[in-house]
């Protein structure tokens, strides 16, 4: 009898996981090329007495939300955006990651870095040192980037054959167990900035649903427990004799 409370439970679960992933979608709604995540789930049908199956929800896992999103022109010209499915390699001090949040910045030793102070590859997986402070720095549409006019490196643009594959890591950079290939369709704008693809409204639309079916799903399991309750009452009380 306690199967149905059960799969409430399970669907409960799921619920809270889900309403994770949309509040952590709204809480970066502002952050700089961020991708918004979206929840997997399936049901799971166990068979039981008599042929009668039960549906369990089985959270799977999340999968990224690889839209690209708008542009926001900045005029810096350490800014830059990807148009296209390319993303800017970065060395964070433990291994290659990429992202295409291009708000970059210069070290103390004049290398091209993220806000969060990783470096910046180039087409070789190398660092970029940029001379002089970057005041007279162009980023050309392939990746290019000149300096008085003189060209001192490129940013390396890749892709992946299988993005969908792509796990999310901090700082809106993202991990990838399949070697990149170099982005031949992507251009790099600079001035402008990706901003995220989090669509505000769609995502408190989703949250109000999922309170909404959380509590549908307990008044379920509240309405079960008390039908168990009046049956065990009843089964309880002494045979009346004739």
């Amino acid at each position: 009898m306690e199967n149905p409370i059960y799969i409430g439970l399970s669907r409960q679960a799921q619920l809270r996981r889900e309403i994770g992933v949309v509040a952590n979608n709204i809480a970066n709604m502002d952050t700089t090329a961020f991708k918004r995540q979206i929840n997997i789930n399936q049901a799971y049908n166990e068979r039981i007495r008599h042929g009668e199956k039960l549906a369990f929800v089985i959270d799977i896992s999340t999968a990224l939300d690889l839209q690209e999103g708008g542009f926001k022109v900045t005029g810096n010209s350490m800014d830059v955006a990807l148009r296209g499915q390319g993303y800017f390699q970065v060395d964070d001090g433990a291994s290659v990651k990429y992202t295409r949040n291009g708000s970059f910045a210069l070290d103390d030793q004049n290398r091209l870095v993220t806000q969060q102070g990783n470096l910046v590859l180039d087409d070789q997986a190398r660092p970029i040192v940029v001379p002089g402070g970057g005041t007279s720095l162009n980023i050309a549409g392939d990746g290019s980037i000149t300096y008085d006019d003189v060209e001192i490196g490129r940013l390396g643009v890749v892709e992946f054959q299988n993005p969908e594959d792509l796990k999310a890591s901090r700082d809106s950079m993202f991990i990838s167990d399949e070697p990149p290939q170099p982005a031949e369709d992507t251009r790099v704008i600079q001035g402008s900035l990706e901003t995220s693809n989090v669509n505000p409204i769609v995502e408190m639309t989703e949250m109000i649903e999922i309170h909404r079916t959380y509590e549908s799903v307990k008044r379920l399991m509240d309405q079960e427990n008390e039908r168990q309750k009046q049956v065990a009452q009843r089964l309880a009380r002494p045979l009346q004799s004739g």
